[in-house]
């Protein structure tokens, strides 16, 4: 059976496309985006002992992202409580577990929500990425020859690493983030 934290990953990236073009994909991204307040609370790392720690991670991060345009616009940490408290706690896991790809997304979405550099937690998100950047500039397992695997874990360490020019605070869907907070 598919993780349930891969198919919500999936669901929001779909649905915030087919949304964000006008297409109906058989469901809304809002229609997604009600379920977030079942898979609350998180789990985290739990000591390594959480299989589906990388996979939570990932949809959590794709809440941040659908939600703020994929980084157009700032969130208050306010907004999605459990999703921000989430990353705050479990960033320094992904040194624990060699993971700069995921490194990206955390430092990413963190900044999301106005974390800047001079936050303690950014910076050793910042200095484990460069510590992991390979010769020719890349991140990611050099022999690994699917190609996603080296594209997106160079992608998302930039990414991490980026400064943005936020277009103000605010939600892509709005309606989607009501329902994300409901019940929570």
């Amino acid at each position: 059976m598919t993780n349930p934290y891969e198919v919500l990953c999936d669901a929001l990236i779909t649905t915030y496309f087919g949304d964000t073009y006008g297409i109906r994909l058989g469901a809304s991204f809002a229609d997604v985006t009600q379920w977030l307040p079942r898979t609350r609370p998180y789990r985290g790392y739990d000591n390594g002992n959480n299989k589906d720690f990388i996979a939570t991670v990932y949809a959590i991060t794709h809440v941040i992202y659908t939600l703020n345009d994929y980084g157009a616009y700032r969130l208050r940490p306010e907004w999605l409580g459990q999703e921000y408290e989430f990353l705050h706690a479990n960033l320094r896991h992904m040194i624990t577990i060699n993971d700069p790809e995921t490194m990206g997304e955390f430092l990413d979405t963190l900044k999301s929500f106005g974390l800047t550099e001079v936050d303690p937690l950014i910076q050793t998100g910042i200095a484990f990425i460069l510590s992991r950047q390979h010769a020719d500039g890349s991140w990611g397992d050099a022999g690994n020859r699917e190609v996603y695997h080296r594209y997106h874990s160079t992608w998302t360490a930039i990414n991490g690493l980026m400064d943005y020019a936020w277009q103000g605070e605010k939600v892509s869907f709005p309606e989607a983030l009501r329902r994300a907070q409901a019940g929570s």
